[in-house]
């Protein structure tokens, strides 16, 4: 049996996508132990040696590939997997033209763990540029947006419904699928990086004043304003409650996104900047931290991972999506965050003694749904 992973941009600097990979390569491998296993991704080669599958282009990503070398490539297999990130919402038509192709040569095709915000992704699904000033023009911007979506909706019910393990991970986005129409055998589990393990050691080392370590991942670009509120909080965050601070980027966007705000900060408070690219050594960073505030959703999952209470800041409802199941709160980045209740929360999670036992509670019950989809995927024949 030959397996694709792929319907994501893998390999293109995000950890949290490189989770997901690992991630998924190890249930595949773990339930088709003889199965040969590809990675559409643009990482090179070396990379993807340790994963010990074949490389692939990243198809519908790498516009000099087209679905046509797909197609060419995909004949010598027998399983397309879309393998996970929020791609029914952010990418959709691309993931729509990958099942697509791959339905036509008789592929058995799986969604695994893929998730679906409310809104579908602007840059494809909202008017731009010349286009937007002709609709505004006449009135009708509201219109052709929602004949866009209208459409990519119509796409999905088919080629989704027509899939022969739909496995989503989480129920919101089981919700937000049917309102692109029916999909009776759907399922939702958790996403795939619930499995991601820590590397050996302690990459973190204890602050030389015993101090409690907060991570921070800012995704999302601050305005002036909100920059300077952010400063500020940080500052009294760390000087009312003595802890540190480790930033910890997910991409090399957020590390340019942080470190004019880490050099905002007292130098004399030690602050950590984190230069960790593998997630596996993120995750062992994240287990020697009190508490998390990420705008990623994969950081967030490494967070609860390791049993450590994470506070969203993301306008995406994924992470909301995610944080919800523990009663954790989120504070969207696009609208004016009240710093004061921010403040008020990082203190009420930094001394919330019986989290972990709660969020282990929590954990099983999504481990033992992902387990169930993997009875799922077992059984199909080929």
């Amino acid at each position: 049996m030959k397996i694709i992973l792929g319907g994501v941009p893998f390999g293109s600097g995000n950890i949290g996508d490189e989770a997901i990979l690992k991630c998924a390569v190890r249930i595949f491998r773990r339930n088709f132990p003889e199965a040969h296993l590809a990675a559409a991704t643009f990482a090179p080669e070396s990379a993807v040696s340790s994963l010990q599958v074949e490389k692939l282009p990243p198809f519908g990503f790498d516009h000099a590939y087209s679905m046509r070398d797909f197609r060419k490539v995909a004949r010598r297999f027998d399983m397309f997997v879309w393998a996970g990130g929020t791609g029914l919402s952010d990418y959709p038509q691309i993931g729509a033209d990958l099942l697509e192709n791959a339905q036509k040569l008789g592929l058995k095709t799986v969604i695994w763990q893929v998730g679906m915000n409310r809104e579908f992704n602007p840059e494809y699904f909202q008017l731009h540029g010349r286009a937007l000033k002709i609709s505004e023009l006449f009135g009708i911007t509201g219109y052709l947006e929602r004949q866009m979506e209208k459409r990519i909706r119509e796409r999905l019910q088919i080629c989704v419904s027509r899939c022969d393990l739909i496995a989503l991970r989480d129920q919101p986005s089981l919700i937000e699928l049917h309102n692109s129409g029916e999909f009776p055998a759907a399922v939702y589990g958790a996403d795939s990086v619930i499995l991601q393990e820590a590397s050996a050691g302690e990459l973190l080392k204890p602050d030389a004043e015993d101090r409690r370590s907060v991570g921070v991942c800012i995704a999302e670009k601050l305005n002036k304003r909100k920059f300077q509120q952010a400063v500020d909080f940080f500052r009294h965050l760390q000087i009312t409650e003595n802890v540190r601070l480790v930033f910890i980027p997910m991409s090399e966007n957020d590390r340019k996104l942080m470190q004019p705000l880490a050099e905002q900060l007292n130098p004399a408070l030690d602050n950590v900047f984190i230069d960790c690219t593998q997630p596996e050594d993120i995750q062992n960073v994240v287990k020697g931290c009190s508490l998390l505030l990420s705008g990623r959703l994969q950081l967030t999952i490494m967070g609860l991972n390791a049993l450590v209470p994470g506070i969203g800041i993301a306008n995406s409802s994924k992470i909301a999506n995610c944080l919800n199941m523990f009663g954790l709160p989120v504070f969207n980045n696009q609208s004016v965050i009240d710093f004061d209740q921010l403040y008020e929360e990082c203190v009420r999670w930094l001394n919330t003694p019986d989290f972990a036992d709660r969020a282990k509670d929590v954990r099983n019950r999504m481990l033992k749904r992902l387990e169930q989809c993997e009875s799922q995927l077992k059984e199909l024949e080929f």
